[in-house]
Order: structure tokens, then sequence, then C-alpha cells
């Protein structure tokens, strides 16, 4: 499974912009590559390189985000088709889209070839498993510690510090969100921790995070105010694969996590924002989730080729 997705007859030049939402809606969206003669339907999150063009037709529609200093696109049948072509350098004073750019060249960059298994058969019982903070970097401020298992068990968190002893402990715990207590010991920024989930009879679960440090948080802070919606004519979901796609980068993979459930909770019907979510749980170490994800995504994308 590949994030961007690309024609063979397109590869002469590197891809310059990613389709980050298709919404076919009464009409449908179609792509023409570079040097072919037909239309056809795109897959979610597909690379899109000079030459080839995007239209919609209906009330179908598109958008498209380019690297350097493109910006943002959305076609729809009244602005007519789009052609792709090389994106201009971002100026210094246009920080916006030269993070939107920069978000848009890591999408495109996700491009080794991960295989998701299929889940044909799924456990009734889903044993403990350890979700957030996972694989990740956090921001300083609170944390909320999440995790899967049998709803009727309880749980014991153990957060251990850098040096390796119990930082803090919680006990008899139901299976919930759990934020971390303003009472325990502060976590401190620039350290790593980790953290174990034990619960009776089954092997604990234990999972790494680092607090970023003061400069880099407020660089990420920063980064995400610019990401943030624009006005009206903002695209949601665009918006969240964007932000998404931030944090991905700068390894917070669980707010990038939570950044796409919160966007899948208001859609889920674009196949995009699940195409990146299986990406992250990926990175994360999650490959049942990773594959359910896959498996969203591609049953999306079908329904929209109907």
């Amino acid at each position: 499974m590949v994030l961007a997705m690309t024609a063979g007859s397109a590869l002469a030049a590197d891809p310059v912009a990613v389709l980050t939402e298709i919404r076919h809606g009464r009409g449908e969206v179609l792509v023409k590559y570079a040097g072919q003669a037909d239309w056809q339907r795109p897959q979610p999150l597909l690379a899109l390189h000079p030459g080839d063009q995007v239209r919609s037709d209906g009330d179908a529609r598109a958008v498209v985000v380019f690297t350097g200093g493109g910006g943002t696109r959305t076609v729809t049948a009244a602005s007519g088709p789009l052609a792709i072509a090389a994106p201009t350098a971002a100026t210094g004073s246009d920080r916006g889209r030269a993070l939107v750019g920069s978000v848009a060249a890591f999408l495109l960059g996700r491009r080794p070839e991960t295989t998701y298994r299929s889940l044909s058969v799924r456990s009734l019982q889903a044993p403990p498993v350890i979700l957030a903070p996972r694989r990740t970097r956090v921001l300083p401020g609170p944390l909320t510690f999440e995790w899967g298992g049998p709803a009727q068990a309880r749980y014991t968190v153990r957060v251990l510090g850098p040096s390796g002893g119990v930082h803090w402990e919680g006990t008899d715990l139901p299976r919930a969100p759990l934020a971390y207590p303003a009472s325990a010991p502060a976590l401190q920024p620039g350290a790593r921790y980790a953290w174990e989930l034990i619960t009776p009879g089954r092997p604990a679960q234990r999972a790494e995070f680092e607090v970023l440090a003061g400069d880099a948080a407020a660089r990420i802070r920063a980064g995400l105010a610019q990401l943030a919606p624009a006005g009206a004519g903002q695209s949601p979901n665009t918006l969240a694969v964007l932000r998404a796609g931030f944090l991905f980068s700068e390894g917070l993979h669980g707010d990038a996590r939570r950044e796409l459930l919160a966007a899948i909770a208001r859609d889920g019907r674009e196949p995009g924002l699940h195409v990146v979510l299986a990406q992250v749980y990926d990175a994360m170490g999650l490959a049942e989730l990773a594959a359910e994800a896959h498996e969203r995504a591609t049953a999306l994308a079908r329904e929209g080729a109907r």
C-alpha cells in the first residue's frame, strides 16, 4: 500500500502535487495522465505529475495540494479541468504556503511499498494493546493514555521515568482514556519515558514516548496555527490530512492519529483520511489497525468507483 499512487506512464518527472480529497457525489472526479488519452477515476492520495489533468463534473469535487508554493486548488465542474504544472517556489514571507508545500512533499515521499495483510479472521476478544502514546513524540502539557482490551478487565498503568524507575502508577483502572493526573510528578520536556499496561493473566504491554523540548514544541504549535481553518472556503478533510501529515512528519504519531480520528468521526467517507491513518498506525507498530484502516480506504474507493 502506498500513500500516493501513480500511473506508470507518468513517472518521467517527479510528482508535484497530491490529490487529497475526492468527492464524487452525483458526478465524478477524473484524471488524465500526461501522455495518455483516456480519463480515469483516481485512487485516494494520488500523486500528480506535470502534464496530468484533473476534472470534475456534476457536483463532484476534488482538492489538489501542490509542493513548493503552489498552494491548494479545488476542482469543480465550474472551475474546469486543472492542468498540473510545476509549482513556483514559495516566498520567504509566504510561510503558510511553504508549510503546505512541505507537507505535500512529505505525503508524496511516503512512497515505499508497505503490504497490509488482509485480516479475514479477527479475535472476538481482542487482547490488551497500547494505543497511545506509542512510538511517538508528544507536546508538553496534558497527556492521555489510551489502550484496547476486554471491557470487563481492570488495568494498571505504570509510567517509567528516564532512569527506568517508576514515575507514577495507577491501579484498578477501567478500559477508558486516562488523563495523566495533574497531581502526579511532572513530565519533563526533552525527556524520554516509557509506560506499561498491566492486566492480570496477560503479558504486560510497554511503549515509549518523548516529551518535546520547549523550542521544538513552540515550532510545531506555530505550524499547527498556520494550518488552522482560513475561512469559509477551507476544506475540512484536506485540512485534516495536512495537519495530520505535518504532525506525522514531526514524529507526533499520536497527535496525527487523533487528528485523523476526529476528521473521520465528522466525515468518514473520505478514503484519503483512512489511507493516512493506515500509514500512521503502521509507523506506530499497530499492524492490525493499519490493515483495518487500509481495508476501509479500499472499500470506500471502490464504492466511489461505481
